[in-house]
């Protein structure tokens, strides 16, 4: 890692990252994805806290799919079988043992779940302090408001454009390759090397409950076909989705406003009921 160069446009995680949802999921479809977050789970909950002495904040509540039809029970099934092949433990469960490990849930729709005990849930602003900590330490260089305004390229004999360096505000670097980690910016990044990146922003809005008795230790939820997560937080639970009809990053920075720590967009209570119905009626 030596050599490398990141830079931030404003402070670490005051962007999007600081309410990020920080979930993991260990289960996906390729096998690839799984053994990316097999690594991912083994750096986040146990080597960059031997290696740096700070905590990422990492939660093993568990994480529960859970089917509200057959087909999708029969695709978690799959799951759990690509699951055993990469030794990551997972059971399927009955609408009576989900009630049982979530007491709080109503089952009465359900066909069954996907029950992954060692799931669990990062903080994404301590565990990007704890990254950029390790990098530090192998010879990385952090660089906060130090906002990229271009990228030098140039064409090699073969036509290809290869970079050449990276333009900022406080001077220029050297460099033959860089990594484009802009999230909501990404794509704005990627036009000044003339490359398009394939990626939209879009507007999305979370929920954070009062505390709620008996919610300690629950693990987190996700129902793929309502595109909509619960969050164990605390004492209470973080409510996100995905809209059917949502509002693209280029609509919604129009009425963005800054709050303490990070960006925050404008959102309406019937919004949030619509999206999140589906919560509500599982509760």
């Amino acid at each position: 890692m030596s050599g490398a160069v990141l830079l931030e446009r404003e402070r670490l995680t005051s962007g999007t990252t600081w309410h990020t949802a920080g979930l993991l999921w260990q289960l996906q479809p390729s096998d690839v994805e799984v053994e990316l977050l097999a690594h991912t789970r083994r750096v986040v909950s146990r080597e960059l806290e031997e290696e740096t002495g700070l905590h990422t904040g990492w939660i093993q509540n568990g994480g529960l799919f859970i089917a509200s039809n057959r087909q999708r029970l029969d695709e978690y099934k799959r799951l759990m079988s690509l699951g055993k092949v990469y030794g990551v433990e997972s059971h399927v469960l009955s609408p009576a043992e989900t009630k049982t490990l979530y007491p709080l849930m109503n089952v009465d729709d359900l066909y069954g779940t996907l029950y992954v005990p060692h799931d669990g849930t990062m903080d994404p602003a301590g565990t990007c302090t704890t990254l950029a900590r390790a990098a530090s330490a192998r010879g990385a260089q952090v660089i906060e408001n130090c906002p990229v305004t271009g990228i030098r390229v140039w064409t090699d004999d073969f036509g290809v454009r290869r970079v050449a360096g990276v333009e900022t505000q406080h001077g220029s670097i050297q460099t033959p390759c860089v990594v484009n980690c802009a999230g909501v910016w990404a794509s704005a990044v990627g036009r000044m090397a003339g490359v398009k990146v394939p990626l939209v922003a879009m507007h999305h809005a979370y929920v954070v409950t009062e505390r709620i008795e008996g919610i300690q230790n629950m693990p987190n939820v996700r129902d793929h076909d309502a595109s909509v997560y619960l969050r164990l937080q605390g004492d209470a639970l973080s409510v996100g989705g995905y809209e059917a009809n949502p509002i693209f990053w280029e609509e919604a920075v129009k009425y963005r406003s800054r709050a303490a720590g990070g960006l925050c967009l404008k959102t309406s209570t019937e919004k949030v009921c619509a999206v999140w119905s589906d919560d509500l009626r599982r509760a």
